[in-house]
């Protein structure tokens, strides 16, 4: 389940019609990769519990056989007790004409669907996408920007792009969280060594300032970890010290 703002939100995927195993292994693994609550096949044309899939599933291969996945007959079965649903498709009305085809940007779904408990992204087959009336049982069409000379997009990877941009945008934990992030007293002791070291490069006082403002935004920006921190101090001490030195034998 992926969080956000203090709700839970429930994720659905839905696959209507897949007729690839190795395109099923590789959806089951980002399934748990990202993981997403159901993944709901509609109408499989293949074993979803086949030797294939299992294969490509790898080391996901546990998610298969969990509670999450679950096959339906139709879309409508698939849809139910759901908040908003969006489905996706590399063909889209450009001018606007075709009413059922106007899509909105991957990023656009992504600040809607923050505001739902309840969330599907359908995903159609391999060969022929989705029909006209499983787009139209959709509250949304999401286009995933691409190459306009080539937008059609493998299965498993329109469902990594959507599902990375989800977990991203409802703050799911991530195994950067785990950084030992560098405390604020280390990095302003690493402000003070960059001052230091700026004073005997630069004796003028717009340059020096230049540079101080430049590496210590571009410090803030990174997500240093103590001993990367300690490692910098160190280094700049390092240079600090040689110079002194060289200008005191001089």
């Amino acid at each position: 389940m992926l969080y956000h703002s203090e709700v839970l939100t429930v994720l659905k995927v839905v696959v209507i019609g897949i007729e690839g195993e190795i395109n099923m292994g590789f959806i089951v693994r980002l399934c748990k990769n990202f993981d997403v609550d159901e993944l709901a096949i509609v109408n499989p044309q293949i074993d979803p519990w086949s030797e294939e899939v299992r294969r490509f599933a790898a080391k996901g291969v546990d998610y298969l056989y969990s509670s999450r996945v679950k096959v339906y007959n139709t879309l409508d079965d698939a849809l139910k007790n759901v908040s908003i649903s969006a489905c996706t498709s590399g063909v889209v009305s450009i001018e606007g004409i075709d009413i059922l085809r106007r899509a909105i940007e991957l990023d656009e779904f992504v600040n809607i669907a923050v505001r739902y408990d309840d969330v599907a992204i359908v995903f159609g087959r391999e060969s022929v996408g989705l029909t006209r009336d499983e787009i139209a049982k959709c509250d949304l069409l999401v286009h995933i920007a691409a190459n306009p000379e080539y937008p059609i997009l493998n299965l498993s990877h329109a469902i990594g792009i959507v599902l990375y941009a989800l977990y991203k945008a409802f703050k799911k934990s991530s195994v950067l969280d785990k950084i030992d992030k560098a405390s604020e007293e280390q990095l302003h002791i690493l402000d003070r060594y960059i001052d230091e070291l700026a004073t005997i490069v630069s004796s003028n006082e717009f340059q020096k300032e230049l540079f101080t403002i430049s590496l210590k935004r571009l410090f803030r920006r990174t997500l240093l970890s103590r001993s990367e921190v300690g490692l910098l101090i160190t280094f700049i001490r390092r240079i600090y010290s040689k110079i002194k030195k060289e200008e005191s034998t001089a």
